[in-house]
C-alpha cells in the first residue's frame, strides 16, 4: 500500500530574487510564491540562500514573505547560531529549520528544541556517507556517530530534513537508500531534499514509508514537471 507525500515547494532568495527561476533576472520571490500557491502547493520551503553561504541575508524580507504568503511556509537558510534561532523564532514561520552547521554545538540543539518545540526542524546534510554543512568546509562526521550524539534526533523532538548534498539541485535522481536509511537511525519517517529528476523519484519517495515528505526546487522550476503533476504522483 502506497502512503501519501507531502510535497514542499522550494522558493530560494538571493539578492532579493527568486534564484531558480530562469529567464527572469528579475523574478520577485513573492510572486514567484504566489504562482505556486495558485498551482496547488498547500506549504513553502523558502530559503534565504544569502544567508546560507555567508553572505549577510535578507531577514526583513524573508520574514515579510512569512507573513504574506497564505500557506504555511518553512524557512531555511543558515540559521545556525543563537542570534538567528532567535530572530527565527520570532517569525510567524510555520516550521524553522535549523542548519547542519548547527550540529556542532549540541547545546544549541537543545536549546532550538526547548524553544521551538513542534515549530523546530533540524537539517541533517549528507555527503558520502558523513554530515557536512554546505557552504563550509564543516565536516562533522559520518552520519550514525552524528545522529547518536544528538538525543533531539533520536528522540522524535524536531522533524528530520535528510539533504542530499552530493545531488542537491543536480536532477540526477532521488537516493532513496540515503532516506531511508537516516530515517531508521533517527526512528523516524523523514524530509527528503535533494536529487528528484522526474515523476519517477516522487512514486519512489512516496512509496518509501521512511519518507513522508520531500522538498522540491530545480526540477519544479526548471520544467521537468508540473506541480499540478508532482502533486498527482505524490498521492
Amino acid at each position: 500500500m502506497t502512503q501519501g507525500l507531502t510535497l514542499l515547494p522550494a522558493v530560494d532568495v538571493a539578492a532579493g530574487r527568486a534564484a531558480q527561476v530562469r529567464g527572469d533576472a528579475g523574478a520577485r520571490p513573492a510572486e514567484v510564491a504566489r504562482s505556486l500557491v495558485r498551482e496547488g502547493a498547500r506549504l513553502l520551503h523558502l530559503v534565504d540562500l544569502d544567508r546560507a553561504f555567508g553572505r549577510g541575508g535578507d531577514p526583513e524580507l524573508m520574514a515579510g514573505l512569512v507573513d504574506e504568503l497564505p500557506v504555511p511556509v518553512q524557512l531555511s537558510g543558515g540559521i545556525a547560531g543563537a542570534e538567528d534561532l532567535s530572530w527565527a523564532e520570532g517569525t510567524r514561520a510555520f516550521r524553522v529549520v535549523l542548519a547542519s552547521s548547527a550540529l556542532a554545538d549540541p547545546a544549541l540543539v537543545e536549546e532550538a528544541a526547548g524553544r521551538l518545540g513542534e515549530r523546530l526542524v533540524v537539517a541533517v546534510d549528507v555527503r558520502d556517507g558523513e554530515v557536512v554543512a554546505r557552504g563550509t568546509s564543516l565536516r562533522l562526521g559520518p552520519v550514525h556517530e552524528v545522529v547518536g550524539r544528538h538525543p533531539v534526533l533520536r528522540g522524535g523532538r524536531a522533524r528530520v530534513l535528510v539533504a542530499d548534498a552530493s545531488r542537491d539541485g543536480r536532477r540526477t535522481g532521488a537516493d532513496v537508500t540515503l532516506f531511508r536509511s537516516v530515517a531508521r537511525l533517527v526512528g523516524s519517517p523523514v524530509t527528503a531534499s535533494g536529487g528528484v529528476a522526474g515523476l519517477a523519484d516522487l512514486r519512489a519517495l512516496r512509496d518509501c514509508p521512511e519518507v513522508d515528505e520531500v522538498v522540491l526546487g530545480a526540477a519544479l522550476h526548471e520544467g521537468a514537471f508540473t506541480l499540478r503533476d508532482a502533486l498527482e504522483a505524490c498521492r
